[in-house]
């Protein structure tokens, strides 16, 4: 066969030699090797055998392979050739069996291993070396006909999915036409001939689809795989996404080949999937599923329901025994909790992967702690192991989910947090609403810049439409709203009023709740629990002050605002928006008044009403802080900002002011700009109306000298925006 891998025999003199290019790995035998020459799989299989986990033995082809093999054309080559023969040589000598002989065949299993997560690249394809002429050799060794030929099912079906790229709806209707034929709920109830049959079919479809025999040279199988895993990585999607992700100077990817091992056998076999820790709480337990005469694909495959880990304490006690061993030892090894897939085989317990679990909130701030305490880590490395948006999502208010609820529909968790309110359909009704006292929930297909005053005001925020990057999304985490979009289920009715999702229908001041970290909205009025700094999150934050070398200052702009700041340890306020000090419901109109007013006398008088209310603010936020430091932001918003969109709402203003609307359409008109950040705005704005920043500063230096008199320290700070 031209430019085929020859497999050959190759002496263990040689073995030294021959695996220059290649890296071995077995329990405790596995060295250290980057990312960028093993891949990311790679590089864990070779921290767990470096850990001396149960590791099936396997070598990796590195990103230089890659690098050679897509330089030649055609065929692979010598050097990727020679490797390949040492490394499966070795594996040889390591399972006692041979790549190519039908009597005693090696099997193996190949996995694309780039340096970073990547579109398109090659799954994972099993069994390879199995051919109908070693089947029967397959079956005396798993002392089942039927399982063997379920191998050899396997092994068609992935090398359909990820080597020929064939669609899985086609493998799946063969699956569903033999489940229906045998009157079977699941594959594993098929019998040896039914099995034999499927396996047949998937050849013939294989044939059919690649036009052309299905390899039956275990060489030619192998090198078709490892020349899909290396042809993906130019692939135009992977490549797109390279680009994307300024990943161009990534070298290629590597290619994983490890022994076979089956959890399919009839006696003492099985895979599963388990966590170190409970991920919900971070409770040290293992927690997981387990599944009799399976490989690890059908934990995810969904045509057989995985029991809990008590059926293999319950069947396997001493397999459990072990993998609560290795569960400990990989944590410590790793510092970190560990998600595991593993698989047994006739008894045995081999580890396929352990990587870092996933877990919510409340189980990082455990698990960080007790690793600690058990001297797993030091404090610095446990605080490495809390993502920072875990402390954001704790100093929200959350939901109380343990009183009664009815979901009613699931959306993007856009912003994190809690909100109860009154739906409502229109920025306005909210504005109306929030003058009143009453919170509401602010309900669009999409919102625009058009519904800021509404968002401003509203508790929370939910949209039909929309991603994470959304308007919704984006606005609610810098105001620090809740927020849920794209809840794709809910329609509503501008004109009724109303929405609904399935057979529920919720009219407007209707109440509902809003998790922004899960997505989930609420029926009803759920009760909220604020966030409190003790317990686990205090000995955590504690490590931080310990180990940082920043002060850290807090947003404020109330004094509400900068008392919670101090209470969570704030050392100062960073950023006071004094814009934000005139969305006052009170205050607003005295702001318009100015922005209306035609010459400056006009708008001296309604600062003038403004000063007092700027001062007061000042004064409580400057008594609050007690001498930290206040960066105070002069007025920063082009002023078209404060005025009203659309008819309904500028009509309302009108009346309030007892002007034509037209007046204030017109300014409205003559203020909007294209392009509001290199518009009007900020030091531009001030001058142009030099009075505004007057009366500001001397809020800010009045109100520092009336607290300062009363014996309180001050430490105001005065931004100037966009100098």
């Amino acid at each position: 066969m031209k430019n085929s891998i020859l497999i050959e025999k190759t002496p263990s003199s040689a073995l030294v030699a021959s695996t220059n290019g290649i890296v071995l790995f077995s329990p405790g035998t596995g060295p250290s090797a980057s990312p960028m020459r093993v891949g990311r799989k790679g590089r864990a299989l070779l921290g767990l055998s470096s850990a001396g986990a149960p590791v099936p033995p396997g070598f990796i082809l590195s990103t230089e392979h890659c690098r050679q093999f897509l330089k030649s054309k055609p065929g692979p080559p010598e050097p990727l050739r020679a490797d390949l023969q040492a490394g499966l040589a070795w594996l040889g000598e390591q399972t006692g069996s041979v790549f190519g002989d039908p009597a005693h065949p090696l099997l193996v299993t190949l996995r694309s291993s780039p340096p970073e997560e990547m579109p398109g690249s090659l799954g994972c394809v099993m069994n390879l070396g199995l051919t109908l002429e070693s089947v029967p050799a397959l079956a005396r060794h798993l002392g089942d006909a039927r399982a063997a030929w379920d191998a050899y099912r396997r092994l068609l079906q992935s090398y359909a999915l990820q080597v020929l790229r064939i669609g899985a709806e086609q493998l799946d209707r063969q699956l569903a036409d033999a489940l229906e034929a045998e009157k079977a709920e699941s594959d594993s109830d098929l019998s040896a001939a039914a099995m034999e049959k499927l396996a047949r079919d998937q050849q013939a479809l294989c044939e059919r689809e690649a036009g052309s025999l299905f390899p039956g040279h275990p060489a030619e199988m192998l090198e078709r795989a490892i020349q899909a895993a290396f042809a993906a990585w130019n692939d135009s999607g992977a490549e797109e996404h390279r680009e994307e992700n300024s990943q161009q100077h990534l070298p290629g990817t590597a290619v994983v080949i490890q022994a076979t091992v089956f959890g399919t056998k009839p006696s003492k076999s099985g895979a599963g999937h388990c966590y170190t820790r409970v991920p919900a709480s971070g409770e040290k337990k293992l927690y997981g599923k387990f599944m009799t005469s399976a490989q690890g694909g059908d934990l995810t495959a969904g045509l057989r329901m995985a029991d809990g880990l008590e059926t293999l304490q319950k069947r396997m006690p001493e397999v459990h025994a072990k993998l609560e061993g290795w569960a400990g030892t990989l944590e410590k090894h790793f510092r970190d909790a560990q998600e595991i897939e593993f698989t047994v085989d006739a008894g045995e317990l081999f580890i396929l992967r352990s990587r870092p679990s996933s877990r919510t909130a409340k189980a990082s701030l455990m698990i960080a702690t007790d690793l600690v305490d058990d001297k797993v880590c030091t404090q610095q490395q446990a605080l490495l192991l809390v993502n920072p948006l875990v402390v954001d999502e704790y100093l929200h208010p959350v939901l109380d989910k343990s009183h009664a609820k009815t979901v009613l529909t699931q959306g993007l968790g856009a912003s994190p947090g809690s909100a109860v309110g009154q739906v409502v359909f229109f920025a306005e009704h909210a504005v109306e609403l929030a003058a009143q006292g009453i919170k509401t929930i602010l309900v669009r297909h999409e919102t625009s810049p058009e519904d800021i005053d509404g968002l401003k005001v509203s508790e929370g925020i939910l949209t039909a439409h929309g991603g994470l990057t959304s308007h919704a999304a984006v606005v609610g985490r810098g105001m620090g709203k809740c927020c849920v979009v794209g809840a794709g289920e809910i329609k509503i009715n501008y004109l009724l009023n109303e929405m609904t999702a399935g057979e529920t229908t919720v009219k407007r001041l209707d109440w509902i709740s809003l998790d922004g970290t899960t997505g989930e909205v609420f029926l009803g009025q759920l009760p909220q629990i604020q966030p409190t700094i003790e317990g686990r999150m205090a000995r955590v934050l504690e490590w931080a002050d310990a180990a940082r070398t920043l002060g850290v200052h807090a947003n404020a702009d109330t004094p509400e605002d900068a008392r919670r700041a101090v209470e969570l340890g704030a050392e100062g306020i960073g950023l006071c928006r004094t814009e934000h000090m005139f969305f006052d419901i009170n205050r607003i109109p005295v702001f318009r008044k100015m922005i209306l007013a035609v010459d400056e006398n006009g708008r001296s008088a309604a600062l003038s009403d403004l000063l007092p209310l700027q001062r007061k603010d000042f004064m409580e936020i400057f008594r609050v802080m007690q001498g930290r430091p206040v960066t105070i932001r002069l007025l920063d918003p082009p002023l078209n900002e404060f005025l009203p969109k659309g008819i309904r709402s500028q009509s309302r203003m009108a009346k309030a002011m007892k002007i034509p609307v037209e007046v204030i359409q017109q300014r409205t008109e003559a203020l909007s700009e294209n392009n509001p950040m290199m518009g009007h705005r900020g030091c531009r704005l001030a001058v142009t109306y030099p009075e505004i920043y007057n009366m500001q500063v001397r809020a800010i230096v009045e109100a520092a000298c009336i607290v300062k008199k009363e014996g309180t320290p001050v430490h105001p700070e005065i931004m100037v925006p966009l100098v």
